[in-house]
């Protein structure tokens, strides 16, 4: 039986006809893989075309599959056994011409579905060629290897154990090199809580609120988070918001590959710059334009971001430190779902970039449609700092450059998710035009030119009243990416 991509319920991978295709499918798409290293290998391919395919095909034969990916967690998860090194293997527009695809072909093979506010940002054309649509500085001023682009390959190398990383990923550019040029390298390690929650350099819980997938995503959640994508309580506890993502959401079909059941993912890859120092200024002049005292200041960078340090959403609680037991179960429309703005504002970083029926409410949109532009996210912050932000640190212990996040997601459309996400909300002055009003740009990832003060912060969590007028916002810098494609190991290792 054919893959559905418009399945109403999470699959299971451990069934027969499921392994067989997530055999041919790569790691890290539908769940993240896990590991708290990377390493980035940017490459470009030889003009030799015969070359160019031998080497794609002999990195191929290393991709880690999915398939593979859900055993390793399996074994560490009932035996404590790590999984072996991850491997994976990104493919540009660019680097599918060295491999010998004309445009004809390409343009057949990569149908990418069209946003609702038509964006022309997509996979063929690459990213430096949509910075405008984007919002993104020229790419004159990204960080060198990223400004001289062709950038063909991205091998993705992962593990927990650093050292075994470093090891591998010598090894792979040592044999690499011999033939291909190397663009350039970047490292990813995670950060984390004391709980071992993940967290970016501005110091709040990240991750949250990803599509699953998987039977195995849904474990600790109750029967109301594995149904239908709806909105209508159905038991269990996630009544309001529904993880569940259908296939669809991040698959495209493979048909440059031969055999069935073969599919791979759009893939976005971006560093992403923070400021840390002045982000932190930033947010106490904002608690100190809305007069908060106290334990109530916290409040303000939790209106920039949407959330809490530790995670805890503005729509549920006023204050941190109080994560209900589903952190995650809400949404901005119904009786309770802040349709002012006056707990979570609508600018709030979380907000703009995934509205919960914000979109529905007020611009009559289609539910399914607001979902259907979700990425999955598997970024990791890069970059080191005097001190690890869970700890008390004074001005000067802030970094205000060469920290970040190296910004990835998954997707089945880049113009119909991540650049319309980026263009259309995060970058979107009018975004949601409550009562009127402009929303301003998202303060966290928000791509701006001039600077305005749209933005409107509320001095009492709650209250729609006395909102005063102030932006905040250019912490976060783009210094460079690529749009690339995720091909099935099929394609990869068929390559002639």
């Amino acid at each position: 039986m054919p893959v559905d991509l418009g399945n109403t319920n999470p699959i299971d991978p451990s069934t027969p006809e499921n392994r067989t295709w997530l055999s041919k499918l790569r790691g890290n798409i539908l769940s993240g893989h896990g590991r708290d290293n990377t390493i980035h290998v940017f490459l470009r391919l030889p003009a030799d075309q015969t070359a160019a395919r031998r080497i794609v095909r002999e990195l191929g034969s290393t991709v880690t599959s999915a398939h593979k990916q859900e055993l390793h967690r399996k074994l560490f998860k009932e035996a404590g056994i790590p999984g072996e090194l991850f491997r994976t293997l990104l493919v540009s527009a660019n680097g599918y011409r060295k491999l010998g695809f004309d445009d004809a072909a390409l343009q057949a093979a990569f149908v990418e579905k069209a946003a609702p506010v038509p964006t022309q940002s997509n996979f063929l054309d690459g990213m430096a060629a949509n910075f405008a649509e984007l919002g993104d500085p020229a790419k004159e001023q990204w960080d060198l290897g990223f400004r001289d682009g062709n950038i063909d390959l991205m091998l993705l190398l992962a593990d927990d154990d650093n050292e075994r990383l470093i090891t591998e990923a010598r090894q792979a550019i040592d044999q690499l090199e011999a033939e291909c040029e190397l663009v350039c390298v970047e490292r990813g390690t995670a950060l984390r809580t004391d709980d071992g929650e993940g967290i970016e350099h501005f110091g709040y819980v990240d991750g949250r609120s990803q599509p699953l997938f998987l039977t195995t995503e849904f474990r600790n959640l109750e029967a109301g988070a594995i149904g239908p994508a709806t909105q209508e309580a159905s038991g269990g506890s996630m009544n309001d918001w529904k993880p569940f993502a259908s296939l669809g959401l991040v698959l495209h079909e493979d048909t440059l590959a031969s055999g069935t059941d073969c599919f791979g993912s759009y893939f976005v890859f971006r560093k992403l710059e923070q400021n840390v120092r002045d982000f932190t200024i930033a947010e106490q002049r904002l608690a100190d334009l809305l007069d908060l005292k106290d334990e109530e200041r916290e409040r303000a960078g939790a209106m920039v971001v949407g959330r809490f340090r530790d995670g805890s959403p503005l729509v549920k609680s006023g204050s941190d430190h109080h994560t209900p037991v589903k952190a995650n179960d809400f949404i901005y429309d119904g009786a309770t779902g802040d349709v002012s703005g006056a707990k979570c504002p609508f600018q709030a970083h979380i907000r703009k970039t995934n509205p919960r029926g914000d979109t529905v409410r007020e611009l009559g949109a289609p539910f399914d449609d607001e979902r259907g532009h979700r990425i999955a996210r598997r970024g990791i912050p890069y970059g080191t700092r005097n001190r690890h932000p869970n700890a008390f640190q004074a001005l000067d212990d802030l970094p205000s450059k060469d920290v970040g996040l190296l910004f990835m997601c998954y997707q089945s459309s880049i113009r119909n998710q991540f650049a319309f996400m980026q263009h259309s909300w995060a970058n979107n002055e009018g975004f949601i035009p409550h009562a009127g009003d402009k929303t301003g740009t998202d303060p966290i990832i928000g791509q701006v030119g001039t600077p305005t003060e749209d933005q409107s912060w509320f001095p009492t969590y709650d209250d729609p009243t006395g909102s005063k007028k102030s932006f905040f916002g250019k912490f976060v810098t783009m210094k460079g990416g690529e749009f690339f494609f995720a091909p099935s190991i099929p394609f990869l290792t068929g390559l002639n």
